[in-house]
């Protein structure tokens, strides 16, 4: 009887310490050291809010964990150097490290769909492998070392909702071979970068058919044969391309820009038919003809062409809502396309750029009885902003 009292006391402890294991996989658990850690050591789902914040940690693993409806939260602690969830598959919750200085290893091999993972400040983690993932939400990765030290291991995604890769100075290349779809934000932006200076980094989504909101900026280079429709807008900013070709692009929802590249020299859309907002070109030196747009009918917004270009051809285009601004620098010898709205075209002029946010006056050039001081002769006055990259476009 004596070791039968002994056994059931034991199993009974057991059993309490199972069901208090239990209770904290469901609920707001704050770690701030091993012990903190052990009590959800067991958890095979959790639910709750875990947060891991200015500890001495070293590691963060949960071996036993693989579903996640809830958060996990690890934020500036100074000595983290792996954070491991080995056996998680799914989660419909979120993953959210910042600021985690030595942070150099980040394990999730199984993991297969995620709504939130955000990896912000994490200059010493060299790779973020997703193996397995092929679904997510929220992608964030800011201000890391990443550095192509192997192969981006982002080969299984697909499906995005937002996504947004940025200010990682070691990033030379971007390859996301199976990403289809980005049904909200893509930007990419200020990778490759040292400093703010730099050449930035290659993009290849060589499957990617769709995209809703999609800005692209401080690239070398980028590939998207497969693309067909920006539901809102799409813009290339301050690149190092040389071409920008989209081959197999429809219809672009809202806005396309087309804003300071500076070696830009050839631009090709070949099969885009409808621009639902504006078309902006504008301060890419090395742009000194605009065609490409041969079956371009619809500009539902303005067209604002600025730069030392001779030629502008958009030989299909029937209908521009907005009116159509074009302004160059050099002798401008020819300007094809057709405007319902206000039409300036004007050549030699001092400043084709945009002007600062001050709104001072770009056109001080135009001559007397040109066609800009004609319209303002007659009160045709037309002004469309846009601000793109900090910087506002005024047309008048």
């Amino acid at each position: 009887m004596p070791h039968l009292a002994a056994g059931l006391l034991l199993l009974l402890s057991v059993t309490i310490a199972t069901h208090a294991q239990l209770d904290n996989c469901g609920s707001q658990v704050a770690v701030t050291s091993e012990a903190d850690l052990a009590a959800i050591a067991e958890c095979t789902s959790f639910s709750g809010t875990l947060t891991v914040s200015g500890t001495s940690l070293s590691s963060v693993s949960l071996p036993a964990l693989t579903s996640l409806t809830g958060s996990i939260s690890v934020s500036s602690n100074a000595k983290l150097n792996v954070f491991s969830l080995d056996g998680l598959e799914s989660s419909t919750g979120s993953i959210s490290l910042f600021n985690n200085t030595i942070l150099s290893a980040f394990n999730v091999p199984k993991l297969e769909t995620i709504n939130v993972l955000e990896v912000v400040t994490a200059p010493n983690l060299r790779q973020l492998p997703l193996p397995s993932v092929h679904t997510l939400n929220t992608l964030k990765v800011e201000d890391t070392g990443l550095d192509n030290s192997g192969a981006l291991p982002w080969t299984t995604l697909q499906k995005v909702t937002d996504l947004g890769v940025s200010n990682n100075k070691f990033l030379k290349a971007i390859d996301m071979p199976s990403l289809t779809t980005v049904s909200g934000r893509f930007v990419i932006a200020a990778n490759g970068l040292m400093e703010g200076k730099g050449p930035g980094s290659s993009l290849h989504l060589n499957n990617l058919t769709s995209v809703s909101n999609c800005t692209l900026r401080h690239l070398t280079e980028i590939e998207v044969p497969a693309l067909t429709s920006v539901s809102a807008s799409l813009a290339f900013d301050e690149t190092n391309i040389k071409e920008i070709t989209v081959p197999n692009l429809q219809t672009v929802g809202q806005t396309l820009s087309i804003v300071s590249n500076n070696l830009l020299s050839n631009i090709s859309f070949a099969e885009l038919t409808t621009i639902g907002g504006a078309l902006l070109i504008a301060n890419n030196t090395a742009l000194t003809t605009i065609d490409g747009f041969e079956k371009l009918k619809d500009i539902s917004g303005v067209l604002n062409v600025r730069g030392a270009f001779t030629t502008v051809s958009l030989p299909a285009v029937s209908t521009v809502q907005g009116g159509m601004s074009v302004l160059s620098s050099t002798n401008l010898s020819k300007v094809k396309a057709n405007a319902r709205g206000k039409i300036v075209c004007q050549g030699m002029v001092k400043s084709a750029r945009p002007t600062n946010a001050d709104g001072s006056e770009i056109l001080e050039s135009a001559a007397p009885g040109s066609l800009l001081v004609k319209a303002r002769e007659q009160g045709s006055m037309w002004t469309a902003l846009a601000v793109l990259s900090y910087v506002v476009y005024t047309i008048l």
